[in-house]
């Protein structure tokens, strides 16, 4: 293999390790921000319910619906992605939001 190619190749998968580490990992973690943050009362996941979740809804299905990008800019301000959004700006470390991220990604 030529050296340009050999830098191409690496350049490549750096580039794919970096745009795929914060979303595939954290999904743990991410759970645990949920519960945390206590998520689960304004929503529901499956069989669980909070108390509110008709403010909220449903967040079933939602790493199908959305990418990394929306959900980070969603959590960091609802508005500005739905401006009739009721969820209110959340308060995260950046290494919790890409945890929550990768967890929301992962509800398929």
């Amino acid at each position: 293999m030529s050296k340009v190619k050999e830098w191409s190749f690496l350049v490549g998968m750096l580039a794919l390790c970096a745009t795929a580490g914060p979303v595939t990992a954290g999904v743990d973690e991410g759970k645990q921000v949920f519960a945390d943050k206590k998520c689960i009362t304004c929503h529901s996941l499956g069989d669980q319910k909070g108390p509110a979740a008709q403010l909220g809804g449903a967040l079933d299905g939602v790493g199908g619906k959305r990418d990394a990008v929306w959900l980070k800019a969603y959590l960091v301000d609802p508005k500005s992605k739905m401006p009739d959004a009721k969820m209110p700006k959340q308060k995260l470390t950046e290494k919790e939001l890409d945890d929550l991220v990768a967890y929301m990604l992962s509800l398929k």
